[in-house]
């Protein structure tokens, strides 16, 4: 009668004792039941388990060469994945950072005191229980990595679910397992009086205003503001809402994120009057990026986060506020604006309404303290009104 094999260095191995004798045998899907020598531990018996594990039971050795998968593993859905189109349809930096994800996964051995590693394990043998014990395994240290891991080995399971049927959903080992991640604290709105802190510091004319100028009021990120050029700023007649005509100079660029996966999102953002001042005085006859540093060349996208970092220390700013955090300012500010959320939404260039309801959220959580405060003195107000009349009609 077979029963379980509890050690998790052996997936896919089973025993039964057959003439009073305890067997071992190695089953999976697709490969018929293999007969392992000896018992765990023995030379023999870890040879012909790796053999079977590996699909070599009845074929020659196989040479490990760079990029070989074997048939059904999760090395195997690695490969896949990469041919998916929901894999290119991703933009390079979700590649990248999904693919180290992944290899880190890959070379993590299924038991620390056995080889065989996840690469050369059938999906079928990844249960919940292992599942969690990698996901916890680095949620203990940093849980946004861990959060990350989770949603790229999901990746490989939807390989094995959805495009191969290499097993069936319901037995997706993932299902029950979430990462939440608090809230990031990270690049924080600038408060107004950071904001006349750096102004006063950099004055209009120079990279740092004009980097700071259109982090603010354009709300962009790194890469749009980097690239931005005088060929995307254009006048237009706009028919408003009210019916009457507007002519109005505005940025119309598309944003760099998500460029290559649906061509970026078109924007078009007017010039504000505080935008327009700090544009003014710049050199535009040579055309080019509107951001230049002082020997009129572009900043490239990476050097702008280090040069915000100094640009805020020159103004004794605390380190935190950055570049993006300007972003943030914008989206802040516009909530503060009391502009819906939908509109929101295509000012900032986002593709959900998950971001945005946080800064409306934020908004509101301010409105209605006020509100309450309000509440309070105007009750207390009237109480005192309703003791002093009181205290007269006892005089009188």
């Amino acid at each position: 009668m077979a029963r379980p094999f509890k050690d998790p260095s052996y997936p896919g191995v089973s025993s039964r004792l057959k003439n009073g004798k305890l067997i071992y045998r190695y089953r999976a899907r697709g490969v018929p039941e293999i007969r392992l020598p000896g018992k765990p531990g023995d030379p023999e018996f870890e040879a012909a388990y790796e053999k079977a594990a590996q699909g070599q039971h009845k074929k020659a050795a196989i040479i490990d060469l760079p990029g070989r998968a074997l048939p059904k593993t999760f090395g195997h859905a690695a490969r896949r994945l990469e041919t998916t189109m929901e894999w290119l349809d991703f933009d390079e930096a979700t590649q990248r950072k999904n693919a180290r994800l992944i290899e880190r996964f890959l070379n993590l051995r299924v038991d620390p005191n056995y080889p065989l590693t996840w690469r050369d394990t059938p999906v079928q043998h990844l249960d919940a229980d292992r599942l969690r014990a990698i996901i916890e395994s680095i949620f203990s240290s940093n849980r946004t990595v861990a959060k990350h891991m989770l949603v790229a080995i999901k990746k490989l399971v939807w390989v094995a679910t959805d495009v191969e049927k290499w097993i069936k959903p319901q037995d997706d080992p993932s299902l029950s397992i979430r990462v939440r991640v608090p809230k990031s604290t990270k690049n924080p709105a600038w408060p107004i009086a950071i904001r006349e802190k750096y102004e006063e510091r950099h004055p209009i004319g120079t990279p740092a205003r004009t980097c700071y100028a259109l982090g603010f009021w354009l709300g962009n990120r790194r890469g749009d503001i980097a690239d931005l050029e005088w060929d995307d700023l254009v006048t237009e007649e706009i028919e408003l809402f009210d019916g009457s005509l507007a002519l109005i100079e505005a940025f119309a660029f598309r944003q760099k994120k998500n460029r290559n996966r649906h061509g970026g999102r078109e924007m078009f953002i007017p010039v504000v009057d505080k935008l327009a001042a700090a544009l003014d005085p710049l050199d535009r006859s040579k055309g080019g990026t509107v951001l230049k540093n002082g020997y009129g060349n572009p900043f490239s996208e990476k050097s702008l986060t280090g040069m915000m970092q100094h640009w805020a220390r020159q103004a004794d700013i605390p380190d935190g506020y950055t570049l993006h955090g300007l972003r943030r300012t914008f989206g802040t500010y516009l909530a503060e604006c009391n502009i819906q959320a939908r509109a929101i939404m295509d000012a900032m260039g986002h593709s959900s309404m998950t971001v945005t309801d946080d800064y409306v959220r934020e908004a509101n959580k301010k409105r209605i303290a006020v509100d309450i405060a309000r509440a309070i003195n105007e009750r207390e107000a009237k109480r005192d009104a309703m003791k002093r009349r009181a205290n007269l009609r006892i005089v009188r």
